[in-house]
């Protein structure tokens, strides 16, 4: 290195003044192009957004789930739910405790797979609740890494219980129909069909004293995107109809002004092809002068009518209207 690379005192203060007013170093390359920030959760909250009606439906689940408890274990514990939460289904599933119960369920009408995961020290904390094991709200904790047979009949109860709370909560949405597929408890033995799947992910948070613990439900969020007009605010279901109401009478009132073609048939006979060959000018086709009339809008038979003049003008006064059974099935 030599003299020359070394840069003077006014040189270094220069340097220092550029990166503290926030300017580029006079070597550095500056691109054509201006960068803004991008904010990733924000398409997370849009897709939120467009389904308001989860919150309602969560809420009114926890109020069932709280009275279930009490029913099952004569336990006072308080159901909080979580803020919904969208993130990648490999995520949900490596965030599972081991061991768990975790069922999987098909909900129809909803599309694929969904998770029902009960972690195992909820699972033990039911278990001594309800053997009256340990006080004062806290499970031992130990590791293991299976569940005793008790704690999978407490699982196959409680997720029951939780199924039926959810059926029950978003009846007035959709009807679903939950059904048991499998059944793990290891959450290795996971495997989501992409890794890059989108999936919402509904805790229910249990609180006993000072313990607490989650029930979650995990959903792929491409199972519910098709339904997000009903799980959309009213308001915007209410604006909808509004504006489509609108529209039907704007048609209504344009087609007042459309016109139409009418024509009236008022008289029909037979003849042979023999009478046909021989018509030539000036022959003369008998025909008999009917006292009803038809009447065809656009080719469309639409009243019987009896022909007759009005103001010097031939004109059809409408007897009957023709019912078309089509129109009115």
């Amino acid at each position: 290195m030599t003299s020359k690379d070394i840069l003077s005192e006014g040189e270094l203060d220069a340097l220092m003044d550029s990166f503290s007013n926030g300017a580029a170093p006079p070597d550095s390359p500056v691109s054509g192009h201006s960068c803004q920030l991008f904010d990733f959760s924000m398409r997370e909250q849009t897709l939120l957004a467009q389904m308001p009606a989860l919150k309602k439906l969560n809420e009114k689940q926890s109020l069932a789930l709280v009275q279930s408890i009490r029913e099952l274990y004569g336990i006072s514990a308080q159901v909080e739910v979580e803020e919904t939460r969208l993130l990648r289904l490999d995520q949900a599933i490596s965030a599972i405790s081991d061991p768990s119960g975790i069922s999987l369920i098909t909900m129809a009408p909803l599309n694929g797979v969904s998770f029902v995961v009960l972690p195992g020290d909820l699972l033990s904390f039911f278990v001594d609740k309800y053997f009256g094991g340990t006080q004062g709200g806290s499970a031992v904790n130990y590791a293991r890494t299976s569940l005793t047979p008790m704690e999978l009949r407490i699982n196959e109860v409680l997720t029951n219980k939780f199924l039926s709370t959810l059926v029950d909560a978003w009846q007035e949405k959709i009807k679903l129909t939950p059904e048991l597929k499998s059944f793990e408890i290891t959450p290795a033995f996971l495997q989501a069909s992409s890794p890059d799947e989108l999936a919402l992910l509904f805790s229910f948070v249990i609180k006993v004293g000072d313990w607490m613990s989650a029930i979650d439900w995990i959903v792929p969020y491409a199972a519910l995107e098709p339904l997000r007009l009903k799980l959309g605010s009213s308001a915007a279901g209410v604006k909808s109809l509004q504006k489509n109401t609108d529209w039907e009478e704007h048609f209504r009132r344009e087609l007042q002004f459309v016109d139409l073609e009418v024509t009236g048939s008022f008289m029909s006979g037979h003849v042979s092809i023999a009478d046909v060959l021989n018509l030539k000018p000036g022959s003369i086709v008998p025909l008999k002068m009917p006292t009803d009339v038809t009447v065809s809008i656009e080719n469309q038979m639409f009243s019987y009518g009896e022909h007759g003049v009005l103001n010097g003008n031939k004109s059809i006064k409408i007897k009957e209207i023709i019912s078309n059974e089509a129109d009115t099935a």
